[in-house]
């Protein structure tokens, strides 16, 4: 009797601890059953505290014209076991009235053989043939996303991602048809058939994590119909050159841009890559009324994969992509890429703890800027210098250049529209520049104020960006002291960015966790410290290396 009373309390102990954190009674019930092994009948009575004779008081007090026992309640629970009773559906909607729940939560465990049925499966190989017609013949592709099981020389390997999209329009007309509520159910199911190392929670909180993420990512770009053959009659033929071509990548150029922002630079790196390889081959083949055109989307294409190196940690590779991709810039003639490319320089420069050097490229991207005529090209070649300049402690030329950037900026909100790289850079982001260099100099309550102002206006869909403006709140926070809401907002940080594989991301968690040492061991640090060992299990000690730039 000690075991079943030791077992009694501890799950009343689970019981209250999950309905403190606002878990459903179908959650609880859930928990319970995967746990302590019971059925669903038992699990939602034991959600509720209640005993068998508890729980047919409970029905009496509430039905005193249909009165149970605690023997009837007991027949139904063993159920479908030979020694137990099947339930009447009006007795199993009274049970869902009681436990406060769905008659199908009660029959959650009971079998499923809708696997059986033949139009499921026609479903799924629907959606196979769709995605088949259009492959080309002799061409089969890979499960992972953006991957041909024949790459060859042909750079239908650039384009299998685009192939897939062209079929996500049935898959996302069946997807509008599910029912919430029975997705749910298959996924749960689906999961207790897994035998799983870790718990069911943890893994639905990455799942959520997951999905919160590609439901802002621009995983849907297609082509224009018309123009599909062309494209793809280019990709077999190197020595071809079409426009259709040359546009598709030059539009998809902004979306691996996103998709980088969004999933992280390991998912977006492959595709980016093909995507240079095949603007690399138009630019060799372009007449020379595009040529110039077709070396500037090179560039980008080349500046693009210099970024995603840079977010994985891999500044060697990234400093050779944007030195090729400035020398690009250069042969196009396009002054405002070249700027923009010598900020992105500045930028690594400042980031790997070379702030001289970056105030080096920043000034050359002013003197750009000026030729370029572009506002967004001034305003950001500030931008760069004032991250330099405080990284280099000269706060009186950080200032200067802040007024420089918030002159230009005000210009750039009345100009034309801006170039397509400058699709990030807005309001939102001087503020956040500003919030920076008010923490560079201990500043905290100016910080926040500046960060706030750019959490306000900043699109959450900006991943990125988002997540960096979100860890400075977390340090001025911080730096007063206000250690529940700053470990609060690196854990929301932590699961928001579970999804994407930014090493830059990881390493401001890190940074910013290790600013909590001297509180390590009160409970928001160590409820922090649970979510990490979920979400960025690296970030889950304080012994993370600091960041002394602060930079993005």
């Amino acid at each position: 009797m000690i075991e079943l009373r030791s077992h009694k309390k501890q799950r009343e102990q689970l019981v209250g601890r999950l309905r403190a954190e606002g878990m459903s009674w179908v959650v609880v019930a859930d928990v319970l059953r995967q746990r302590y092994r019971l059925n669903a009948r038992v699990a939602f009575r034991f959600a509720h505290g209640w005993s068998q004779r508890g729980a047919a008081d409970e029905w009496n007090r509430r039905w005193p014209d249909e009165l149970k026992t605690a023997k009837i309640f007991s027949y139904w629970e063993q159920w479908p076991s030979n020694t137990g009773h099947v339930p009447s559906f009006d007795n199993l909607c009274k049970l869902a009235e009681l436990y406060e729940c769905a008659v199908s939560d009660l029959l959650v465990d009971v079998a499923d053989f809708r696997h059986l049925d033949t139009a499921s499966r026609l479903a799924f190989q629907t959606v196979a043939n769709d995605i088949s017609a259009v492959v080309p013949v002799g061409r089969t592709l890979d499960i992972r996303p953006g991957v041909s099981r024949q790459p060859g020389r042909d750079g239908w390997d650039v384009l299998t991602s685009l192939v897939v999209s062209r079929a996500t329009g049935p898959l996302v007309q069946r997807l509008q048809e599910v029912d919430f509520d029975e997705l749910a159910r298959v996924i749960v199911m689906w999961m207790q058939c897994l035998d799983l190392s870790v718990s069911r929670r943890e893994l639905l909180c990455k799942l959520s994590a997951a999905l919160t993420a590609a439901a802002v990512a621009p995983l849907f770009e297609v082509l224009d119909p018309d123009e599909h053959e062309q494209v793809a009659r280019m990709v077999q033929d190197s020595s071809l050159f079409e426009e259709s071509a040359l546009r598709y990548c030059e539009t998809m150029i902004t979306s691996l841009r996103q998709q980088g922002d969004v999933l992280g630079p390991h998912l977006a790196l492959p595709s980016a890559i093909g995507h240079r390889q095949l603007v690399q081959r138009l630019a060799r083949a372009a007449p020379e009324g595009f040529q110039q055109r077709a070396i500037s989307a090179y560039a980008e294409l080349t500046q693009l994969v210099g970024w995603l190196c840079f977010n994985m940690g891999d500044y060697r590779s990234a400093q050779h992509y944007y030195d090729d991709a400035r020398s690009a810039a250069h042969e196009a003639h396009n002054v405002e890429l070249v700027t923009y490319i010598l900020c992105t320089m500045s930028h690594l420069a400042t980031w790997q703890g070379k702030p001289r050097v970056g105030i080096d490229h920043a000034v050359a991207a002013a003197v750009w800027a000026d030729q370029a005529h572009s506002p967004f090209a001034r305003a950001y070649a500030a931008d760069v210098a004032v991250r330099a300049y405080a990284a280099d402690n000269q706060p009186d030329k950080c200032r200067q250049a802040l007024d420089r950037e918030y002159t230009a900026l005000q210009i750039a909100q009345t100009a034309e529209p801006p170039a397509a790289w400058w699709y990030f850079y807005d309001e939102s982001f001087y503020w956040a520049t500003e919030g920076e260099c008010a923490l560079k100099l201990k500043r905290p309550d100016a910080a926040l104020e500046a960060l706030d102002k750019s959490l306000t206006l900043i699109d959450p869909a900006n991943l990125h960006n988002y997540s960096f403006g979100l860890l400075f709140r977390a340090e001025a926070r911080i730096q007063q002291a206000a250690i529940p809401e700053a470990s609060t907002i690196i854990g929301d940080v932590a699961q928001l960015t579970a999804g994407s594989a930014s090493q830059r991301i990881t390493k401001r968690v890190c940074a910013v966790r290790s600013l909590l040492v001297p509180w390590e061991q009160t409970k928001p640090v160590r409820e922090l410290d649970e979510r990490l060992a979920v979400y960025r299990p690296v970030a889950a000690s304080g012994s993370g290396n600091t960041n002394s730039t602060y930079l993005r």
